[in-house]
């Protein structure tokens, strides 16, 4: 049974809104934002497709979905990470189309942002795996489209907003030819 309790409905303990609009659950407020439960909880736009050549990334649209990379451009495709602050946002990027022209960027913003972590960069054209470790000051991520990734689709880029200034980052890519790093510091 609902009852009115401060201008808003409680039932079971959860007051639906209180008289400043905010949520309460058997007394306590809920902190999260409006669209940050929407983005929780709202499945329908779990994938975000793109064929943007350069895309800054944000939290509201991006975080906690998978990006498709619907591209294959002569120039480089750039996707921009917002800066990290340890809010423990995740973004996946995945390239959807296999690169024969130009290459895929995933890329921290600023110049104090740094990511740590480690690729897995499988060959297409013979049996070889190979995995690679961010430096000190890897700030970014290149799928070449031969050795460091891009050539099929399918790459994947996780990148956790972990703490300030720090991405931690786990790609699973395939590569041909001699296999290299994708990480590095712009």
């Amino acid at each position: 049974m609902a009852t009115n309790f401060q201008n808003g409905l409680k039932s079971g303990g959860t007051q639906i809104a209180g008289a400043s609009g905010t949520l309460y659950q058997q007394g306590t407020a809920i902190d999260a934002s409006a669209a940050e439960i929407t983005r929780a909880a709202d499945i329908s736009a779990r994938v975000v497709t793109t064929s943007a050549t350069a895309l800054s990334l944000t939290v509201t649209e991006h975080a906690e979905r998978v990006l498709l990379v619907n591209t294959n451009s002569t120039s480089a495709n750039t996707f921009t990470l917002p800066t990290a602050t340890g809010s423990g946002a995740r973004f996946t990027i995945i390239n959807n189309i296999a690169q024969t022209q130009g290459s895929v960027v995933v890329a921290a913003n600023g110049t104090t942002d740094v990511m740590k972590g480690i690729c897995f960069n499988l060959s297409t054209t013979e049996e070889a795996a190979l995995a690679f470790a961010t430096s000190a000051s890897s700030d970014k991520i290149t799928l070449n489209a031969t050795t460091t990734g891009g050539e099929v689709a399918g790459d994947r880029i996780e990148c956790i907003d972990s703490a300030a200034n720090t991405w931690t980052v786990t790609a699973w890519v395939g590569g041909s030819g001699t296999l290299a790093t994708p990480f590095s510091e712009t």
